[in-house]
């Protein structure tokens, strides 16, 4: 009995999330005009030609293969090694059965591993709804006979698919779309089905819409973060950095957990978390701070004037930036460069500063919650140590419970100014694992950064 073959999509976000795509099958990709789909298809022939298979493109269009390939070779990955055999799209209209015989010639002249028709929609159009049918069957058992992926480039909306023919007879449908988020346009990919993967797999697969971002470099999935397959939580303590803080947490923070530092402008919230990522650097700890509102270089002055250089532990890469403007931010490829960036760098602590500049770019607040609780479960099932910070407003008192996304969190330290006394005092809302002390303190922004009294004040 014949296995199926699995082979590489071309496109390596692709390959991550399905684990290569299974050969001889037939996909379609579906979509109006404008989502990718030719750009996805190209970048697949590409990739493949570059890996050796012999691959065959069969455009149906009006225009000639010499514009298609000028316009193609504005893309960085485009590999023109492979065959392009053109077919006019009113002839194939008007004359379905010798577009039929045409595509059946070059294929036996070819002897392609990897086939693409960019799009199938016009073939068979002149006919009426039987015979196109027929016509689709007969192209079916002419793809069937050769042992290959043959892919299927389709200009249908998705309440089309279930009604067209070519759904049927395809292993597999990758569907896309484009959908309106505010004043941007957003890309989503779904997978409407996908025969010859695992029944497991399958269902996580096709449950989800996966945003998805096109450039000249080529064509690039986000899936969601999530925790790691069968993790175990590493029992330890690390230090804060704040000196009397630890003692408050009863030994240090755990080294999976996540922390929240909560409090109005100007009550040390950033210098909190420079403070924690610099005690890590003095550890030998690779540390990564997520910022929106500061540059690299701003964090790194200021650090400076407190007298924590950064710039030393910059250059070596044990300390790496990611800044990014929260207009601009697309959730899943935010997050995942986050989770790229921790991969490579084998980052120990991460400082989060401000997440709520994410509701610039998140306004859902159910999406917003979702998306900082995929986060620190990620960071949670690499045992990384993880500090936020978030701004709260004048109303909102030492309660985690008017805190928005408190309970996502590990723990909760709450900064508050006294306006009355012109003193700071810091107060442990909560924190799991730990018997912490509630009591409230009171706190100073040295030269050498937060320091804590060593007395219960209240």
């Amino acid at each position: 009995m014949e296995e199926l073959k699995n082979i590489t999509c071309g496109i390596e976000s692709l390959d991550e999330l399905l684990g290569g795509f299974k050969s001889p099958a037939t996909l379609l990709i579906a979509g109006t005009a404008g989502v990718g789909k030719t750009i996805m298809s190209l970048q697949m022939l590409s990739e493949a030609s570059k890996q050796g298979e012999t691959t065959l493109y069969i455009p149906i269009t009006t225009s000639k293969v010499s514009k298609l390939k000028m316009y193609h070779s504005t893309l960085d990955f485009f590999d023109d090694s492979f065959e392009v055999h053109a077919i006019n799209r009113q002839l194939s209209e008007k004359d379905p059965l010798t577009t039929l015989i045409d595509i059946g010639n070059v294929i036996e002249s070819v002897k392609p591993d990897r086939l693409v028709i960019d799009p199938i929609t016009p073939l068979g159009f002149g006919f009426v709804e039987q015979e196109r049918r027929r016509f689709f069957y007969t192209l079916d058992s002419m793809l069937q006979e050769r042992d290959m992926l043959t892919l299927l480039v389709g200009e249908l909306v998705k309440s089309e698919l279930h009604q067209s023919v070519v759904s049927h007879l395809s292993d597999g449908i990758i569907y896309m779309s484009r959908g309106e988020n505010g004043s941007r346009a957003d890309h989503y990919l779904e997978f409407i089905k996908m025969r010859g993967i695992d029944p497991g797999k399958r269902s996580e697969i096709t449950s989800w819409k996966y945003l998805y971002d096109i450039t000249s470099s080529g064509f690039t999935v986000y899936p969601p973060i999530k925790p790691e397959n069968d993790f175990k939580l590493e029992d330890l303590r690390v230090e804060a950095g704040i000196p009397g803080l630890d003692a408050m947490l009863g030994g240090g923070l755990l080294k999976y957990s996540s922390t929240l530092i909560a409090g109005r402008p100007g009550t040390g919230k950033k210098i909190f978390g420079l403070q924690f990522i610099y005690h890590g650097l003095e550890n030998d700890e690779p540390c990564l701070i997520v910022t929106f509102e500061d540059s690299p270089h701003q964090l790194i002055m200021d650090a400076k004037r407190i007298g924590w250089e950064l710039e030393s532990y910059v250059d070596s890469g044990l300390l790496q930036f990611i800044c990014t403007n929260p207009g601009n931010i697309y959730p899943a490829e935010h997050s995942t460069h986050i989770k790229n960036t921790i991969e490579k760098m084998q980052a120990c602590r991460v400082f989060f500063d401000g997440i709520n500049n994410l509701e610039m770019s998140i306004s859902d607040n159910l999406k917003l919650r979702t998306y900082i609780h995929s986060l620190t479960s990620h960071l949670k099932s690499k045992n990384i140590t993880s500090l936020f910070t978030t701004e709260i407003s004048p109303s909102e008192g030492q309660s985690d419970e008017k805190i928005d996304v408190a309970f996502l969190m590990d723990s909760v330290v709450v900064l508050h100014n006294s306006k009355a006394k012109n003193r700071r005092y810091m107060c442990i809302i909560k924190s799991r694992g730990t018997k912490h002390k509630r009591s409230v303190k009171e706190y100073a922004i040295t030269e050498e950064g937060i320091k804590l009294r060593t007395d219960t004040l209240i």
